[in-house]
């Protein structure tokens, strides 16, 4: 028994997490296309977090391409 609430208390705090960076990455995303942050820093951001980096691009940079069609 305990094991099993170990093993969900670990699946929650792993969720939890996942939630927050997503978060973080959306008010980055969000900053980028507000002009809050210039190219160059999100240019920096992609060099520093290449998770962030391939988030970014599969979420974001397809929908601004369909969306100019």
């Amino acid at each position: 028994m305990i094991r099993r609430t170990k093993n969900k208390s670990l699946k929650f705090a792993k969720d939890e997490l996942k939630k927050l960076i997503v978060l973080d990455y959306r008010l980055l995303t969000e900053g980028f296309r507000s002009d809050q942050i210039t190219s160059k820093q999100m240019t920096e951001e992609f060099n520093a977090n290449p998770e962030f980096k391939d988030w970014y691009f599969k979420n974001y940079w397809a929908l601004e391409k369909w969306r100019s069609i």
